[in-house]
Protein backbone atom coordinates (compact mmCIF):
# COMPACT_ATOMS: atom_id res chain seq x y z
CA UNK A 1 0.00 0.00 0.00
CA UNK A 2 2.87 2.45 0.78
CA UNK A 3 4.46 1.79 -2.65
CA UNK A 4 1.20 2.60 -4.48
CA UNK A 5 0.72 5.76 -2.42
CA UNK A 6 4.20 7.00 -3.33
CA UNK A 7 3.64 6.27 -7.02
CA UNK A 8 0.31 8.11 -6.96
CA UNK A 9 1.98 11.12 -5.38
CA UNK A 10 4.70 11.18 -8.04
CA UNK A 11 2.12 11.03 -10.82
CA UNK A 12 0.12 13.83 -9.20
CA UNK A 13 3.17 16.09 -8.95
CA UNK A 14 4.18 15.30 -12.54
CA UNK A 15 0.74 16.24 -13.87
CA UNK A 16 0.65 19.47 -11.87
CA UNK A 17 3.95 20.52 -13.56
CA UNK A 18 2.65 20.00 -17.09
CA UNK A 19 3.65 16.41 -17.58
CA UNK A 20 2.06 14.09 -20.05
CA UNK A 21 -1.58 14.76 -20.57
CA UNK A 22 -1.25 18.29 -18.98
CA UNK A 23 -2.25 21.63 -20.60
CA UNK A 24 1.17 23.48 -20.05
CA UNK A 25 2.06 27.10 -21.02
CA UNK A 26 1.81 28.29 -24.67
CA UNK A 27 5.29 28.92 -26.17
CA UNK A 28 6.05 32.62 -26.77
CA UNK A 29 5.89 33.36 -30.52
CA UNK A 30 9.04 34.58 -32.32
CA UNK A 31 8.92 38.39 -32.42
CA UNK A 32 8.57 40.47 -35.56
CA UNK A 33 11.12 43.20 -36.30
CA UNK A 34 10.14 46.58 -37.71
CA UNK A 35 12.09 49.76 -38.51
CA UNK A 36 10.67 53.29 -38.27
CA UNK A 37 10.87 56.05 -40.90
CA UNK A 38 12.63 59.24 -39.82
CA UNK A 39 12.68 62.88 -40.95
CA UNK A 40 14.97 65.43 -39.29
CA UNK A 41 16.80 68.65 -40.13
CA UNK A 42 20.34 68.26 -41.37
CA UNK A 43 22.12 70.79 -39.16
CA UNK A 44 24.53 73.53 -40.14
CA UNK A 45 28.01 72.15 -39.67
CA UNK A 46 30.06 69.11 -38.76
CA UNK A 47 27.90 66.03 -38.38
CA UNK A 48 24.47 65.22 -37.00
CA UNK A 49 23.33 61.86 -35.65
CA UNK A 50 20.01 60.51 -36.91
CA UNK A 51 18.60 57.82 -34.54
CA UNK A 52 16.64 55.22 -36.53
CA UNK A 53 14.46 53.12 -34.23
CA UNK A 54 14.10 49.35 -34.59
CA UNK A 55 11.47 47.46 -32.55
CA UNK A 56 10.41 43.92 -31.68
CA UNK A 57 6.70 43.15 -31.59
CA UNK A 58 7.09 41.34 -28.25
CA UNK A 59 9.74 40.24 -25.76
CA UNK A 60 11.74 37.12 -26.41
CA UNK A 61 13.64 34.88 -24.05
CA UNK A 62 16.20 34.44 -26.83
CA UNK A 63 18.79 36.83 -28.20
CA UNK A 64 17.53 38.38 -31.47
CA UNK A 65 19.83 39.63 -34.22
CA UNK A 66 19.31 41.42 -37.50
CA UNK A 67 21.64 42.96 -40.09
CA UNK A 68 21.25 46.47 -41.50
CA UNK A 69 22.67 48.48 -44.40
CA UNK A 70 22.07 51.90 -45.97
CA UNK A 71 21.04 52.49 -49.60
CA UNK A 72 21.29 55.75 -51.53
CA UNK A 73 18.31 57.76 -52.68
CA UNK A 74 18.70 61.43 -53.51
CA UNK A 75 21.05 61.55 -50.52
CA UNK A 76 24.50 60.32 -51.51
CA UNK A 77 26.80 58.23 -49.34
CA UNK A 78 29.97 60.08 -48.37
CA UNK A 79 28.46 63.40 -49.38
CA UNK A 80 25.27 63.53 -47.32
CA UNK A 81 25.68 60.66 -44.85
CA UNK A 82 28.08 57.90 -43.81
CA UNK A 83 27.13 54.57 -45.34
CA UNK A 84 26.97 51.35 -43.35
CA UNK A 85 26.93 47.81 -44.77
CA UNK A 86 25.90 44.52 -43.16
CA UNK A 87 26.17 45.72 -39.59
CA UNK A 88 24.54 43.63 -36.85
CA UNK A 89 21.98 44.88 -34.36
CA UNK A 90 21.51 42.63 -31.29
CA UNK A 91 18.54 42.54 -28.92
CA UNK A 92 19.29 40.99 -25.54
CA UNK A 93 16.60 38.67 -24.09
CA UNK A 94 13.46 40.69 -23.17
CA UNK A 95 14.77 43.80 -24.95
CA UNK A 96 12.32 45.28 -27.50
CA UNK A 97 13.78 48.60 -28.75
CA UNK A 98 17.17 49.44 -30.28
CA UNK A 99 18.55 52.43 -32.17
CA UNK A 100 20.69 52.56 -35.31
CA UNK A 101 22.69 55.80 -35.29
CA UNK A 102 23.45 57.16 -38.79
CA UNK A 103 25.97 59.98 -39.21
CA UNK A 104 24.68 62.87 -41.35
CA UNK A 105 27.07 65.35 -42.99
CA UNK A 106 25.78 68.83 -42.12
CA UNK A 107 26.57 71.95 -44.16
CA UNK A 108 25.30 75.44 -45.01
CA UNK A 109 24.27 74.65 -48.61
CA UNK A 110 20.63 74.73 -49.68
CA UNK A 111 19.47 71.42 -51.09
CA UNK A 112 16.28 69.48 -51.45
CA UNK A 113 14.94 67.23 -48.73
CA UNK A 114 17.26 64.35 -49.60
CA UNK A 115 16.51 60.75 -48.67
CA UNK A 116 18.11 57.34 -48.25
CA UNK A 117 16.95 54.03 -46.79
CA UNK A 118 18.08 51.78 -43.95
CA UNK A 119 17.31 48.16 -44.81
CA UNK A 120 17.05 45.16 -42.47
CA UNK A 121 17.97 41.60 -43.44
CA UNK A 122 19.03 38.18 -42.13
CA UNK A 123 17.03 38.02 -38.88
CA UNK A 124 17.92 35.46 -36.19
CA UNK A 125 15.19 34.19 -33.80
CA UNK A 126 12.68 36.60 -35.37
CA UNK A 127 10.96 37.57 -38.62
CA UNK A 128 10.88 40.97 -40.34
CA UNK A 129 7.55 42.78 -40.70
CA UNK A 130 8.93 46.12 -42.02
CA UNK A 131 12.36 45.89 -43.59
CA UNK A 132 12.97 49.43 -44.89
CA UNK A 133 13.01 52.84 -43.25
CA UNK A 134 12.96 55.97 -45.38
CA UNK A 135 15.23 58.57 -43.83
CA UNK A 136 14.70 62.16 -44.96
CA UNK A 137 17.43 64.76 -44.44
CA UNK A 138 15.42 67.98 -44.30
CA UNK A 139 17.05 71.13 -45.61
CA UNK A 140 17.53 74.00 -43.17
CA UNK A 141 19.86 76.17 -45.30
CA UNK A 142 19.24 79.15 -47.61
CA UNK A 143 22.33 79.50 -49.81
CA UNK A 144 22.72 77.45 -52.98
CA UNK A 145 26.09 76.23 -54.23
CA UNK A 146 27.58 77.40 -57.53
CA UNK A 147 30.77 78.92 -58.91
CA UNK A 148 31.15 81.65 -61.53
CA UNK A 149 32.94 79.31 -63.95
CA UNK A 150 32.06 79.66 -67.61
CA UNK A 151 32.15 81.98 -70.60
CA UNK A 152 31.74 85.71 -70.10
CA UNK A 153 30.63 87.95 -72.95
CA UNK A 154 32.47 91.13 -73.99
CA UNK A 155 30.89 94.38 -72.86
CA UNK A 156 31.17 96.11 -76.25
CA UNK A 157 30.48 95.14 -79.87
CA UNK A 158 31.30 97.00 -83.08
CA UNK A 159 28.20 98.71 -84.42
CA UNK A 160 26.29 98.47 -81.12
CA UNK A 161 25.79 100.61 -78.00
CA UNK A 162 24.55 99.31 -74.66
CA UNK A 163 20.89 100.32 -74.33
CA UNK A 164 20.08 98.79 -70.93
CA UNK A 165 21.23 95.96 -68.70
CA UNK A 166 20.42 94.21 -65.46
CA UNK A 167 23.44 92.75 -63.64
CA UNK A 168 21.18 91.47 -60.81
CA UNK A 169 23.36 92.94 -58.08
CA UNK A 170 20.37 94.05 -55.99
CA UNK A 171 18.29 92.10 -53.49
CA UNK A 172 14.99 92.49 -55.36
CA UNK A 173 13.73 92.81 -58.92
CA UNK A 174 14.22 96.17 -60.57
CA UNK A 175 10.61 97.31 -60.90
CA UNK A 176 11.54 99.67 -63.73
CA UNK A 177 12.46 96.63 -65.84
CA UNK A 178 10.58 93.57 -64.59
CA UNK A 179 7.15 92.39 -63.51
CA UNK A 180 6.13 88.97 -62.20
CA UNK A 181 3.54 86.94 -64.04
CA UNK A 182 1.99 84.69 -61.41
CA UNK A 183 -0.51 81.85 -61.62
CA UNK A 184 -1.10 78.82 -63.81
CA UNK A 185 -2.55 80.60 -66.83
CA UNK A 186 -6.15 79.84 -65.84
CA UNK A 187 -8.87 80.50 -66.70
CA UNK A 188 -7.99 81.72 -70.17
CA UNK A 189 -4.80 79.77 -70.83
CA UNK A 190 -4.53 76.97 -68.27
CA UNK A 191 -1.13 75.31 -68.20
CA UNK A 192 0.12 78.28 -70.24
CA UNK A 193 -1.03 76.54 -73.42
CA UNK A 194 1.48 73.70 -72.98
CA UNK A 195 -0.06 71.59 -70.18
CA UNK A 196 2.64 72.82 -67.81
CA UNK A 197 2.42 71.71 -64.19
CA UNK A 198 3.77 74.66 -62.20
CA UNK A 199 2.19 77.63 -60.46
CA UNK A 200 4.27 80.80 -60.83
CA UNK A 201 4.76 82.94 -57.71
CA UNK A 202 6.82 85.92 -56.62
CA UNK A 203 7.60 84.35 -53.22
CA UNK A 204 11.21 84.34 -51.99
CA UNK A 205 11.00 80.53 -52.14
CA UNK A 206 10.77 80.84 -55.94
CA UNK A 207 12.75 83.96 -56.84
CA UNK A 208 15.68 85.46 -54.96
CA UNK A 209 19.17 86.91 -55.35
CA UNK A 210 22.55 85.53 -54.33
CA UNK A 211 26.11 86.65 -55.06
CA UNK A 212 25.08 89.02 -57.85
CA UNK A 213 22.82 86.47 -59.53
CA UNK A 214 19.08 86.14 -60.07
CA UNK A 215 17.82 82.70 -59.02
CA UNK A 216 14.50 81.22 -60.13
CA UNK A 217 13.73 78.10 -58.10
CA UNK A 218 11.30 75.34 -59.05
CA UNK A 219 9.96 73.32 -56.12
CA UNK A 220 7.91 70.18 -55.78
CA UNK A 221 5.12 71.30 -53.47
CA UNK A 222 1.35 71.61 -53.40
CA UNK A 223 0.30 75.18 -54.13
CA UNK A 224 -3.03 76.54 -55.42
CA UNK A 225 -4.01 73.18 -56.86
CA UNK A 226 -0.66 72.52 -58.55
CA UNK A 227 2.12 70.13 -57.58
CA UNK A 228 5.03 72.44 -58.43
CA UNK A 229 5.95 76.10 -58.02
CA UNK A 230 8.36 78.33 -59.91
CA UNK A 231 8.64 81.92 -61.15
CA UNK A 232 8.27 83.92 -64.34
CA UNK A 233 9.34 87.51 -65.00
CA UNK A 234 8.89 89.78 -68.01
CA UNK A 235 9.61 93.30 -69.27
CA UNK A 236 6.22 93.90 -70.91
CA UNK A 237 5.22 97.57 -70.77
CA UNK A 238 8.61 98.52 -69.32
CA UNK A 239 11.41 97.52 -71.69
CA UNK A 240 10.59 96.78 -75.30
CA UNK A 241 13.16 95.77 -77.87
CA UNK A 242 13.32 96.14 -81.64
CA UNK A 243 16.60 95.03 -83.20
CA UNK A 244 20.00 94.90 -81.54
CA UNK A 245 21.93 92.27 -79.60
CA UNK A 246 20.87 90.49 -76.41
CA UNK A 247 23.35 88.62 -74.17
CA UNK A 248 22.10 86.49 -71.26
CA UNK A 249 24.63 84.69 -69.06
CA UNK A 250 23.10 81.79 -67.15
CA UNK A 251 23.58 78.38 -65.58
CA UNK A 252 20.68 76.09 -66.42
CA UNK A 253 18.84 73.44 -64.37
CA UNK A 254 18.60 69.84 -65.50
CA UNK A 255 16.37 66.76 -65.21
CA UNK A 256 13.36 65.11 -66.81
CA UNK A 257 10.42 67.52 -67.02
CA UNK A 258 12.50 70.68 -66.45
CA UNK A 259 12.08 73.49 -69.02
CA UNK A 260 13.94 76.83 -68.65
CA UNK A 261 13.55 79.53 -71.29
CA UNK A 262 14.61 83.05 -72.29
CA UNK A 263 12.17 84.27 -74.91
CA UNK A 264 10.28 87.21 -76.39
CA UNK A 265 6.69 88.01 -77.18
CA UNK A 266 5.29 90.93 -79.20
CA UNK A 267 4.60 94.08 -77.21
CA UNK A 268 1.64 94.74 -79.50
CA UNK A 269 -0.23 92.07 -81.41
CA UNK A 270 0.10 93.95 -84.68
CA UNK A 271 -0.87 90.92 -86.76
CA UNK A 272 -3.30 89.30 -84.34
CA UNK A 273 -3.14 86.76 -81.51
CA UNK A 274 -0.52 84.06 -81.09
CA UNK A 275 1.21 82.96 -83.22
CA UNK A 276 0.34 85.49 -85.92
CA UNK A 277 2.34 88.29 -84.27
CA UNK A 278 5.27 85.98 -83.61
CA UNK A 279 7.37 84.56 -80.77
CA UNK A 280 11.18 84.55 -80.58
CA UNK A 281 12.84 81.98 -78.31
CA UNK A 282 16.43 82.95 -77.49
CA UNK A 283 17.09 79.84 -75.40
CA UNK A 284 15.05 76.81 -74.51
CA UNK A 285 16.38 73.64 -72.94
CA UNK A 286 14.50 70.50 -71.98
CA UNK A 287 16.12 68.87 -68.98
CA UNK A 288 16.46 65.38 -70.45
CA UNK A 289 18.80 66.89 -73.09
CA UNK A 290 21.02 68.97 -70.79
CA UNK A 291 23.71 69.69 -73.38
CA UNK A 292 21.42 71.14 -76.07
CA UNK A 293 20.00 74.66 -76.49
CA UNK A 294 17.28 75.56 -78.96
CA UNK A 295 16.59 78.81 -80.83
CA UNK A 296 13.10 79.05 -82.32
CA UNK A 297 10.56 81.36 -83.91
CA UNK A 298 6.81 80.75 -83.92
CA UNK A 299 4.51 82.24 -86.56
CA UNK A 300 1.41 81.42 -88.62
CA UNK A 301 -2.11 82.62 -89.23
CA UNK A 302 -3.69 81.20 -86.06
CA UNK A 303 -3.84 78.37 -83.54
CA UNK A 304 -4.89 75.89 -86.20
CA UNK A 305 -2.19 77.10 -88.58
CA UNK A 306 0.80 77.52 -86.25
CA UNK A 307 4.30 77.11 -87.59
CA UNK A 308 7.79 77.16 -86.15
CA UNK A 309 11.38 77.08 -87.29
CA UNK A 310 13.80 75.71 -84.71
CA UNK A 311 17.56 75.25 -84.65
CA UNK A 312 19.76 73.82 -81.92
CA UNK A 313 23.35 73.30 -80.87
CA UNK A 314 25.12 71.22 -78.26
CA UNK A 315 28.01 71.79 -75.91
CA UNK A 316 31.35 70.30 -76.90
CA UNK A 317 31.83 68.85 -73.41
CA UNK A 318 29.66 68.62 -70.32
CA UNK A 319 26.21 70.15 -70.05
CA UNK A 320 24.56 73.55 -69.83
CA UNK A 321 24.11 72.80 -66.13
CA UNK A 322 27.81 72.44 -65.37
CA UNK A 323 28.76 76.10 -65.73
CA UNK A 324 27.62 79.48 -67.05
CA UNK A 325 27.02 79.96 -70.77
CA UNK A 326 26.06 83.09 -72.70
CA UNK A 327 22.93 82.86 -74.88
CA UNK A 328 22.79 85.62 -77.49
CA UNK A 329 20.46 86.94 -80.14
CA UNK A 330 21.54 89.32 -82.91
CA UNK A 331 18.44 90.85 -84.44
CA UNK A 332 18.23 92.99 -87.57
CA UNK A 333 15.47 93.86 -89.97
CA UNK A 334 14.43 90.65 -91.74
CA UNK A 335 17.15 88.60 -89.99
CA UNK A 336 17.74 86.88 -86.64
CA UNK A 337 20.90 85.06 -85.50
CA UNK A 338 21.45 82.83 -82.46
CA UNK A 339 24.78 82.37 -80.62
CA UNK A 340 26.11 80.18 -77.81
CA UNK A 341 29.19 81.60 -76.08
CA UNK A 342 29.71 83.94 -79.03
CA UNK A 343 29.53 81.17 -81.63
CA UNK A 344 26.85 81.48 -84.32
CA UNK A 345 24.70 78.37 -84.64
CA UNK A 346 21.56 79.50 -86.48
CA UNK A 347 20.31 82.21 -88.84
CA UNK A 348 16.74 83.02 -89.87
CA UNK A 349 15.74 85.37 -92.68
CA UNK A 350 12.43 86.66 -93.92
CA UNK A 351 12.67 84.34 -96.90
CA UNK A 352 12.61 81.31 -94.58
CA UNK A 353 8.94 81.98 -93.81
CA UNK A 354 7.99 81.65 -97.44
CA UNK A 355 4.51 82.98 -98.15
CA UNK A 356 3.76 83.58 -94.46
CA UNK A 357 3.78 87.04 -92.98
CA UNK A 358 7.08 87.93 -91.26
CA UNK A 359 6.12 89.43 -87.86
CA UNK A 360 9.63 89.90 -86.45
CA UNK A 361 10.21 93.52 -87.40
CA UNK A 362 8.10 94.83 -84.50
CA UNK A 363 8.71 95.54 -80.79
CA UNK A 364 9.04 92.54 -78.46
CA UNK A 365 9.54 92.15 -74.70
CA UNK A 366 11.69 89.69 -72.73
CA UNK A 367 10.53 86.75 -70.59
CA UNK A 368 12.56 84.57 -68.20
CA UNK A 369 10.88 81.49 -66.74
CA UNK A 370 11.45 78.00 -65.42
CA UNK A 371 8.60 75.66 -66.31
CA UNK A 372 7.92 72.17 -64.96
CA UNK A 373 6.34 69.59 -67.23
CA UNK A 374 4.48 70.36 -70.43
CA UNK A 375 3.98 68.87 -73.86
CA UNK A 376 7.60 69.14 -74.89
CA UNK A 377 9.67 68.06 -71.87
CA UNK A 378 7.07 65.72 -70.41
CA UNK A 379 6.46 65.36 -66.69
CA UNK A 380 9.15 64.93 -64.04
CA UNK A 381 9.87 61.35 -63.00
CA UNK A 382 11.19 59.68 -59.86
CA UNK A 383 14.76 60.64 -60.79
CA UNK A 384 14.02 64.38 -61.13
CA UNK A 385 15.64 66.23 -58.26
CA UNK A 386 14.03 69.25 -56.61
CA UNK A 387 14.62 72.11 -56.07
CA UNK A 388 15.89 73.08 -59.52
CA UNK A 389 17.56 76.45 -60.11
CA UNK A 390 17.82 78.74 -63.12
CA UNK A 391 20.70 81.08 -62.24
CA UNK A 392 21.09 84.27 -64.30
CA UNK A 393 24.19 86.45 -64.04
CA UNK A 394 23.07 89.27 -66.32
CA UNK A 395 21.06 90.39 -69.32
CA UNK A 396 22.50 93.09 -71.59
CA UNK A 397 20.62 94.68 -74.44
CA UNK A 398 22.55 96.56 -77.13
CA UNK A 399 21.00 98.79 -79.79
CA UNK A 400 22.48 99.25 -83.27
CA UNK A 401 24.38 102.51 -83.83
Amino acid sequence: MKILSVLSLVLLISCSKGGSGGGGETPTPAPQISITDLSLFEGNGGTTTFPVEVKLSNKSSKEVKVQYSTNEGFAKAGEDYTAVTNQTLTFAPNETTKTINITIVADLIKEGDDDFTVQLSAPVNATISKADAKVIIRNDDTKISFTNTGYDAPTTYPGYTLDWADEFNNTSLDASIWSNQNGDGCPGNCGWGNNELQYYTNRPQNIFFQDGKLVIEANKESFSGKSYTSSKILTSGKKKIKYGRIDIRAKLPTGQGIWPAFWMMPQDDVYGGWPASGEIDIMEMVGHEPNRTHGTVHYGTGWNDRKNISKSTTTSTGTLHDKFYVYSLEWKQDEIKWFLDGNLFATLTKADLGAYNYPFNEYFYLIFNLAVGGNWPGSPNAATYFPQWLIVDYVRVYKPN
